[in-house]
């Protein structure tokens, strides 16, 4: 017998296979795509200047120091320890130092110059060892106050002994100038040192930084003598004529703080001095460039040492004779030629001509030049500061005599 589905369940059928095939109950049923995951979002930089300050600077006509700690983000005492930008005034002209090299025992130093950077450059920076263009800085790239004198170069770190960086290793290299040292530049008879810079890493295994290794020759024996000074910690003196170390009230020729390096002032009160009797060749070409395969030539050390000996003890012009002060890349050398003389932070104007087309009252005026900046490192190293003069005020703005009040702005990257 043949059973014939009713037409009620014959359309329950119908409609089952269509839900069926709705459902992907079919094999020939299109499977619906997995949906796409949306991408992580990068996270923005995060900048570590965190903080600001500003800080006001006023001397009267006396002058003297005034100091900056870019930590409390206050005035500091500038005989204490923690002080990181110091602005000093003679009474006549004002210059700024940081806590380091021959301005304090501190680990401080600047990026370059007010002429070596611009403030809104340094607003693209996170940080204050990694230059956004350039990549990772290392310490050295902050360069300490200095003894300008001898010892002074013109090359980036300021250095007339050595070279940085020239293999791209962050690390120095001497160019075995000869350094002629007298105990009385104003006595040709005086007594006389020749003395070349070879080194500059020792400590523990050999590749510690900051043990500069030093020979020399008293002129008038020509024998000859070499040292190592442990120079990591702070200033170490020393005495060539006893071949020893020294203490700063004691008698010494020549100081290192790291690659920092000054003479004397005096000895026995009087007026030591040196110049830079020799340089060998192949280190440099004709105008100055640094050839740098010489500096890697391990002959160097033995090359270079009939200098020495042979090198002519008095300069050709008494004037020739440097004696130090202290300097920093915070105080250039100016720019410009009078009236108009540009000193990286300000401007000034001798005459009422060059001082009205500038916008000021009177000639011996000075305005500030807010767009020139640098970056600082504290004393105790671990904190950083961009820094730039916003404005120079003066009490009576039609008398260049009365005070006039600088102010500082600090964008600051506090210490972790």
């Amino acid at each position: 017998m043949i059973i014939k589905p009713s037409l009620a369940l014959a359309g329950s059928l119908f409609a089952v296979t269509l839900l069926l095939s709705a459902c992907g109950g079919s094999d020939d049923a299109a499977v619906a795509p997995t949906p796409t995951p949306s991408p992580t979002p990068t996270p923005a930089p995060v900048s570590s200047f965190t903080k600001n300050a500003t800080w006001d600077v006023a001397f009267d006509v006396k002058g003297g120091e005034l100091c900056f700690d870019i930590d409390t983000q206050k005035a500091a005492d500038c005989a204490g320890e923690t002080w990181d930008f110091k602005a000093k005034n003679d009474g006549r002209s004002t210059s700024f130092f940081s806590n380091s090299g021959t301005s304090g025992a501190g680990k401080g130093g600047a990026l370059g110059s007010p002429f070596d950077s611009k403030w809104a450059d340094l607003q693209k920076w996170l940080n204050g060892m990694t230059d956004p263009i350039n990549g990772a800085l290392d310490t050295n790239s902050y360069i300490k106050d200095y003894a300008e004198g001898v010892f002074t170069g013109s090359n980036g770190i300021k250095s007339a002994a050595f070279e940085y960086d020239l293999a791209g290793d962050h690390k120095l290299s001497p160019n075995f100038n000869v350094f002629v040292i007298s105990e009385d530049s104003t006595n040709p008879a005086a007594r006389k040192f020749a003395l070349q810079v070879t080194g500059y890493y020792g400590g523990k295994g050999g590749a510690e930084s900051g043990f500069p290794s030093i020979r020399w020759v008293d002129r008038a024996t020509n024998n000859e003598l070499n040292a190592t000074i442990d120079a990591t910690k702070d200033w170490a003196y020393f005495d060539l004529a006893k071949n020893a170390l020294s203490t700063e009230t004691g008698p010494w020729h020549i100081a290192f703080n790291r690659n920092s390096m000054k003479l004397n002032s005096s000895i026995a009160a009087k007026p030591l001095g040196g110049f830079v009797a020799a340089m060998p060749d192949g280190f440099y070409t004709a105008d100055g460039k640094v050839i740098a395969a010489k500096f890697t030539d391990i002959k160097n050390l033995e090359q270079t040492r009939v200098l020495l000996t042979t090198a002519d003890t008095v300069p050709a012009k008494p004037k020739k004779w440097l004696s130090d002060k202290s300097a920093s890349p915070l105080s250039p050398a100016t720019k410009g030629n009078y009236p108009v003389l540009d000193y990286g932070w300000y401007t000034y104007y001798g005459e009422a001509t060059a001082a009205t087309k500038a916008g000021l009252a009177a000639a011996h005026m000075q305005k500030a030049n807010p767009e020139a900046a640098t970056m600082i490192r504290s004393a105790e190293g671990n904190s950083f500061a961009r820094v730039h003069l916003m404005d120079i005020k003066y009490a009576d703005p039609s008398n260049a005599k009365s005070v006039a009040t600088w102010t500082f702005k600090f964008d600051i990257q506090p210490k972790p």
